[in-house]
């Protein structure tokens, strides 16, 4: 019975204890409730709180979980505040079309902000944003037919349901409950592929594009969601203040949500709470303070930034998995699983092709005919042009010149993310995983251009995105037995051994059921059992059906499984054939050893 037919032992599970951070924040809240039902004074300084937690917690998707820094939150934040100003005492809307109103407003302007950001540097972007903050606080003096001008717009009403007017603290527990939602929507998405494809974009497109990813339209969702919730929240600024001028927005308004995700603790749900209670409540309680939040902002992001880079979100995690380490529960009994499928290799058809880099020609005249469900072995001296090959093949170079064919499918020129979704999966010469990322997660993102669940069904945790969820939970778990590693499979990534972090990209590659592997020298710094292992795990590979193509140093692997070999020399083809025909070669030993045969 091969490895494939069945899974050992489900890993040991993690007894979890409630995190530090999240009793914090549920201490801080329940506190912040009590303080809003004793005082006026509170209860309108935690309304507000709510509101940013909310606001901030939009800005931490698009800054915090996908990297791209906006300085323009405040104004779409003032952007869907007016607008529900507007609606509701000029027109006569009730609030909850109005705010509905303010959250597509506000989607729409981050949409516009961001698709100059799908090109240019972050930099470029950030003076984008300024900008952009500076003309709407200009446009809301100089459209006062609109806006009111300096004296801006009085008497917001407040939301009706039912019949039932909210006011006073029916409007806290409101904004409250809608943060509520708000944070259970973000965080089932940051807990699914779209969370897994923004972290990944975040440290660097190359890993999101070989799993199908498509960055540009995962940032702009980013965007997207990032102004929707801002807009919602200017929405609900407006109730609370029943006022909006002009003089509520100031640049500085924009630099607060910016350092609340990045001093609470960008991309950790929750960074945005800590954040508000930090820089936020706790100056304005203390009175004093107030007249020096921006001093206190400069100083705090300097002292974080050395000694705090995870923020408090952080800080907080990084203590308790010192003070209280998580332990693992007793092992699963074995289980058995359905054997998995085999994969229907494809062939794979290169017709004289070339890259050139400038002057410098990487591969000249490549022409090679692969069979589906083969093991071809690329070799060749340091330089000779492997890994281009395999990123011409990927997609993340372009050829110069000549065809690259999937079975009938032509690739050339065509977006690494779509050659993805066309089965074909790769491995790197350095590990590319997701570090922040347990094993079994990094694994999952392998399947991302499997999964059919929508954003919504995600958002949501609607039947299908469970159901989906599930399956390739299991699945994952097969891959990592498949490669000895199902006892670590909720490790931290970046705690793995390099050797077992290039197990882990194999399993994430195969989740994705390729018809065509890459692997990108495999071998390389593998001790000699992880060795054995790789040449079992290769085999089984190819029991599979999958078509593999091998850049590897490693000849006397080589030998021993690949069923063809290409040796390549400046980027030419010296030798191609089987194994025994190839090692025993003139040519082959001279280009090797730089002497005679």
């Amino acid at each position: 019975m091969g490895m494939i037919d069945t899974i050992p032992a489900a890993p040991a599970a993690r007894l979890r204890l409630p995190t530090l951070t999240a009793t914090i924040c549920v201490v801080a809240t329940l506190i912040a409730a009590a303080f809003a039902m004793s005082n006026s004074y509170y209860l309108l300084l935690l309304t507000f709180a709510a509101i940013y937690v909310m606001a901030a917690m939009g800005l931490n998707v698009l800054s915090g979980y996908a990297g791209i820094i906006s300085i323009a939150h405040g104004a779409l934040i003032c952007v869907g505040a007016y607008a529900t100003a507007i609606a509701t005492v000029q027109y006569g809307w009730s609030f909850w079309p109005a705010a509905g109103l303010a959250a597509a407003v506000g989607m729409g302007f981050s949409g516009l902000l961001g698709l100059p950001a799908l090109r240019l540097s972050s930099w470029y972007f950030v003076l984008i944003t300024i900008a952009f903050t500076l003309a709407v606080t200009a446009m809301l003096a100089d459209l006062r037919w609109l806006t009111g001008g300096y004296g801006g717009i009085v008497g917001v009403p407040a939301p009706s349901l039912f019949g039932y007017r909210f006011s006073g603290v029916a409007v806290f527990w409101l904004v409250v409950a809608v943060s509520a939602l708000l944070w259970w929507v973000i965080a089932n998405l940051m807990n699914s592929r779209v969370g897994w494809a923004l972290h990944a974009i975040r440290e660097g497109a190359v890993t999101a594009q070989a799993s199908g990813v498509s960055p540009a339209r995962l940032r702009l969702f980013a965007f997207l969601f990032s102004g929707a919730v801002a807009g919602l929240a200017g929405a609900f600024y407006a109730v609370a203040k029943v006022v909006v001028t002009p003089e509520d927005f100031t640049f500085d308004f924009s630099i607060f949500f910016l350092f609340v995700v990045v001093l609470g603790g960008p991309a950790r749900l929750s960074g945005p709470l800590l954040g508000v209670l930090a820089f936020f409540v706790l100056p304005e309680l203390l009175g004093s303070l107030k007249e020096y939040r921006m001093i206190a902002y400069g100083v705090g992001l300097l002292a974080f930034s050395i000694f705090l880079p995870e923020g408090l979100a952080g800080a907080i995690a990084s203590l308790q998995r010192r003070l209280m380490p998580e332990r693992k529960a007793a092992a699963a009994v074995p289980t058995r699983a359905k054997p998995i499928e085999p994969i229907a290799g494809t062939p794979v058809t290169i017709d004289d092709v070339s890259k050139r880099f400038g002057g410098v020609k990487a591969l000249d005249g490549v022409a090679m005919a692969l069979p589906a469900g083969r093991i071809h072995a690329v070799v060749g001296p340091n330089g000779s042009g492997k890994t281009t090959l395999l990123n011409l093949i990927s997609g993340f170079y372009p050829a110069s010149s000549g065809s690259i064919r999937l079975g009938t499918t032509e690739i050339v020129g065509a977006a690494p993310s779509r050659i993805a979704r066309l089965s074909v999966q790769r491995t790197f010469q350095t590990p590319k995983l997701l570090g922040d990322l347990s094993v079994i997660e990094n694994t999952r993102f392998g399947g991302y251009a499997r999964e059919a669940a929508n954003g919504f069904e995600l958002a949501l945790r609607l039947p299908r995105a469970r159901r989906e969820a599930a399956d390739l939970d299991g699945e994952a778990m097969q891959w990592l037995a498949l490669v000895g590693l199902a006892d670590r499979a909720h490790d931290q990534a970046a705690l793995l051994p390099h050797g077992q972090q290039r197990l882990v990209e194999i399993a994430r590659a195969l989740i994705g059921r390729p018809q065509l592997l890459l692997l990108d020298e495999p071998a390389a710094g593998l001790s000699m059992g992880e060795l054995e292992r790789l040449a079992t795990l290769i085999a089984e590979m190819r029991k599979l059906g999958i078509t593999i193509v091998m850049v590897e140093h490693h000849i006397e692997l080589v030998a021993d499984i690949a069923d063809t070999v290409t040796v390549l020399d400046q980027g030419r083809i010296l030798a191609q054939g089987s194994a025994e025909e190839v090692f025993r070669s003139a040519e082959v030993v001279k280009a090797y050893t730089g002497g005679r045969s």
